[in-house]
């Protein structure tokens, strides 16, 4: 969603806004309704003819909650040129750095890539080469690669056996990619219109006859 719509959107739809709305939250409701209207005809692009592998894009803001300045995990992973599965979510637990927020991002993604892999490989489509996950944090990228521990990643030590383990198995691979070609950039934040018409179309979403 564009502009202020996700922050104002989740928040609302957060137990806590429920019982005691505001006039923000009201305004925020209108916003998205008109959003869902104006895009009520969208839909994803699957061709006819695509390549059977798998990549993945992952993204995390920081602190981008307002209220509790949890942040926000976005990930859209891709078969061929055909978008699958997507996921924005705010995290569960405060993250103490972009890095932090990054890296849970990266093991949430990481979850569905495995199961993702197991199912095409249950329907007879084993997928040899590991799946590329995209992500625009060196920091991130480095603590995957690196198996010493200290201070600065001991909190968050299971997600990170837990990417390692799939990196060093080659069910992943992690290429650093740029923030202004991350995909996964409008399911995590707020975007100008340009940016979100770009990356709509990059999600392969376009606009349908409504007959």
């Amino acid at each position: 969603m564009t502009s202020s719509i996700r922050n104002k959107g989740m928040a609302f739809g957060n137990t806590e806004f429920v019982v005691s709305p505001t006039t923000v939250h009201w305004a925020a409701v209108l916003r998205i309704l008109r959003y869902l209207r104006g895009t009520q005809f969208q839909s994803i692009l699957f061709p006819s003819s695509s390549a059977l592998e798998l990549r993945a894009y992952s993204d995390a803001d920081w602190a981008g909650d307002p209220t509790d300045r949890k942040s926000t995990t976005g990930f859209c992973i891709f078969l061929g040129d055909s978008l699958i599965s997507w996921k924005s979510k705010k995290q569960d637990i405060v993250s103490r750095s972009s890095t932090e927020a990054e890296y849970r991002a990266m093991a949430s993604t990481t979850t569905e890539i495995v199961w993702l892999r197991w199912l095409l490989s249950d329907m007879g489509i084993p997928l040899s080469e590991p799946t590329p996950m995209y992500c625009d944090n060196k920091s991130a990228i480095q603590i995957a690669h690196n198996s010493v521990f200290h201070e600065r990643t001991k909190h968050i030590e299971i997600d990170c056996h837990f990417t390692r383990h799939h990196l060093q198995q080659r069910t992943i691979t992690l290429p650093f990619v740029s923030s202004s070609l991350q995909i996964a950039d409008m399911f995590t934040k707020t975007l100008s219109t340009k940016r979100f018409r770009l990356l709509i179309d990059k999600l392969s979403m376009l606009p349908v006859n409504a007959s």
